[in-house]
C-alpha cells in the first residue's frame, strides 16, 4: 500500500488548483498517491489534461456535493 496524502484546494480558482497540485506532486515519491478535493468547475478537465501532459495516473475522479474528489498516483 502506498502512502496517501490529502490536498484540499477548495475555494481556489483556475489555474491555482493545478499549480498547487503540481507543487505537491514534485514533493512526492514515485508511486505515492494523493487525494485532491477541489471546488473549481474547471478542475475535472484541467486535472485530466494535466495528468496526460505530465504522465501522472488519474485513479479516480468524482463529483460530490459540488466538490471534485480526485485520486492520483505519481508516475514520473
Amino acid at each position: 500500500m502506498t502512502p496517501r496524502n490529502e490536498l484540499n484546494l477548495t475555494g481556489l480558482k483556475c489555474p491555482l488548483p493545478i499549480v498547487e497540485l503540481n507543487r505537491a506532486i514534485k514533493q512526492m515519491s514515485l508511486g505515492e498517491e494523493v487525494q485532491v478535493i477541489a471546488s473549481d468547475p474547471a478542475f475535472p478537465l484541467d486535472v485530466e489534461a494535466w495528468c496526460r501532459r505530465t504522465g501522472q495516473l488519474l485513479l479516480s475522479l468524482q463529483e460530490q456535493d459540488g466538490r471534485y474528489h480526485a485520486r492520483l498516483r505519481k508516475m514520473s
